[in-house]
């Protein structure tokens, strides 16, 4: 009987020492997780891409609308050089902008940058010679009206984020209706046979459009940092539930 005993105590403590053991195990294997789930983090936490994606379609955007309004150049002059401000720095860097934004989580500005980015880049990808996109438009008129639903569609676009910009702040607003305008008014240039008075008007509306770029690039970018003032954004008050306004009421 003793010896049943001593073997059943030495079961027992087998048993216990094994349950501490598996205790400990699932200790470790919760730090670990925790490791690994600080150490999967995103690279780009605590970055702001907003700035460059405004900067890089401002500056294009100035560019390309003093072309149109036929500033210091004339109406019916070479893009030329718009094209190096198409590819490089409208496209290709808004398009990173974008990017990063997707590893922001900022769902609207990577929209945005990677939409407008990929236009300037076909844009510019238009007017480039080797790619021969323009050979097959033998009558001038049909390329017109062709350059005139390519901007339509665009305009179409650029609505549809008007509206989706509706609750965030009144520089946005400002931005993307202007260049709704731009839009449309150069789409009416092309339809109605490059008609020089609707494409100035579609440049002036580009320049309010990089003004309102440049003030929103530049507004982040001051707000993020230790600057001497913080420019405002106007932001949209949004109405408050009437659940919350009794809270309030009886507060």
């Amino acid at each position: 009987m003793t010896k049943k005993v001593r073997r059943s105590e030495n079961i027992t403590e087998d048993h216990q020492q094994l349950y501490e053991n598996f205790l400990k195990y699932l200790e470790i294997t919760k730090s670990l997780r925790k490791i690994n789930t600080n150490s999967s983090t995103p690279a780009f936490q605590g970055l702001n891409a907003t700035p460059l994606g405004l900067c890089s379609f401002a500056l294009t955007t100035f560019v390309a609308s003093m072309y149109l309004c036929g500033i210091s150049v004339p109406v019916d002059a070479s893009i030329g050089v718009v094209m190096g401000a198409a590819l490089f720095y409208g496209g290709a860097t808004q398009l990173l902008a974008g990017y990063l934004s997707f590893r922001e989580g900022n769902t609207f500005g990577a929209v945005a940058f990677c939409s407008y980015g990929g236009f300037w880049l076909s844009f510019g990808s238009i007017h480039i010679a080797a790619f021969n996109f323009l050979v097959g438009y033998k009558d001038e008129s049909i390329l017109n009206n062709a350059l005139g639903m390519f901007f339509l569609s665009w305009a179409i676009f650029t609505g549809l984020m008007t509206l989706s910009c509706l609750r965030t702040n009144f520089i946005t607003i400002g931005l993307f209706f202007s260049l709704f305008i731009c839009f449309v008014l150069l789409s009416s240039s092309k339809f109605a046979q490059n008609h020089r008075n609707l494409q100035r008007s579609s440049g002036a509306f580009g320049l309010v459009a990089a003004t309102f770029a440049w003030y929103s690039a530049f507004a982040h970018l001051l707000n993020k940092s230790d600057w001497f003032f913080k420019l405002p954004l106007f932001e949209v008050q949004r109405k408050q539930s009437k659940e919350t306004n009794n809270t309030m009421e009886q507060a």
